[in-house]
C-alpha cells in the first residue's frame, strides 16, 4: 500500500508538466478567450485533460484502497485511453494538414511532423496495452500506466525546453524516474515497465537521427497528402 500511496503523487506531477508546458501556448489563451485553434486542437486538448484527470482519480482511489472502485472505473478507463490513442491519431496527422494548407510550412514538414507526433503516440499505444494486460497484476499494471502516460509528455515539455537537450528528456521522464525511485526505496531494485518504458523513451529521444530519411520523409508525405 505504501508504494501505491505515491502514485497520486506522480500523476500530480505529470499534471504540473502538462500544465506549464501548454499553458503559454494553450491554457493562458485559453483562459483569457484568446485562443485561436482548429476544433481537432480542441478536441485533442480536452480528451488528454480528461485522461490525466482520469489518472489522478485513479491513483488516489488504489493508493486510499477503495480498489473495487478502481477496478469498477478501470475497464471504462481502458477504453478511455484507445480513445486517447485514437485522437492523437487524428491530431498528429490532421493538425500538420491543417498547416500544410494554411501555407503555414510545405508538405515535406507536415509529413515529418505527422511521423515524429505518431512516434511517441505508437510508444503510448504499446504501454497503455501492456498495461491492459497486466491489470490483474497491480504493480505491473500502475506502473505500466504511468509510463503509457509519461510517454506522452515529450510534446508538452517540448513547449518550454529545446527537444534536444538533457533538461528536457530528463524532465520528460520525471514520472518514469519517480517510479524507479519509488522501487528502489520499497524493494531495492526498479520494476520493468520503467526501465524497459523508459529505456524506449530514451530511444524516442534520439527519433529524430533515425527518422529523417528519405523513406520516412516520403511514408509522412503519403500520410497527409489525402488531407491536403
Amino acid at each position: 500500500m505504501r508504494r501505491a500511496a505515491a502514485y497520486p503523487g506522480i500523476a500530480i506531477l505529470f499534471a504540473g508538466l502538462v500544465t506549464w508546458g501548454f499553458w503559454r501556448s494553450y491554457f493562458a489563451p485559453l483562459v483569457s478567450g484568446t485562443v485561436d485553434r482548429p476544433w481537432i486542437v480542441h478536441l485533442h486538448a480536452a480528451v488528454f485533460v480528461g485522461w490525466v484527470v482520469l489518472l489522478l482519480a485513479q491513483a488516489v482511489l488504489a493508493g486510499t484502497g477503495r480498489l473495487r472502485l478502481h477496478r469498477r472505473i478501470g475497464m471504462a478507463g481502458m477504453v478511455y485511453g484507445a480513445m486517447v490513442f485514437l485522437v492523437g491519431v487524428m491530431v498528429s496527422i490532421g493538425g500538420p494538414a491543417l498547416r500544410v494548407r494554411a501555407g503555414q510550412f510545405p508538405i515535406e514538414a507536415g509529413g515529418m511532423v505527422a511521423i515524429l507526433s505518431l512516434a511517441d503516440l505508437m510508444l503510448f499505444g504499446v504501454f497503455l496495452a501492456l498495461a491492459f494486460a497486466y491489470r490483474s497484476r497491480p504493480r505491473l499494471h500502475r506502473e505500466w500506466v504511468i509510463v503509457a502516460t509519461a510517454a506522452l509528455g515529450g510534446a508538452a515539455v517540448g513547449r518550454v525546453l529545446s527537444s534536444d537537450s538533457l533538461a528536457y528528456l530528463m524532465v520528460w521522464l520525471s514520472p518514469v524516474l519517480a517510479i524507479i525511485a519509488i522501487d528502489l526505496a520499497a524493494r531495492r531494485k526498479p520494476g520493468v515497465a520503467p526501465v524497459v518504458g523508459g529505456s524506449l523513451i530514451v530511444v524516442s529521444f534520439f527519433k529524430m537521427h533515425f527518422l529523417v530519411t528519405p523513406l520516412w520523409r516520403e511514408i509522412g508525405r503519403a500520410m497527409i497528402r489525402p488531407f491536403v
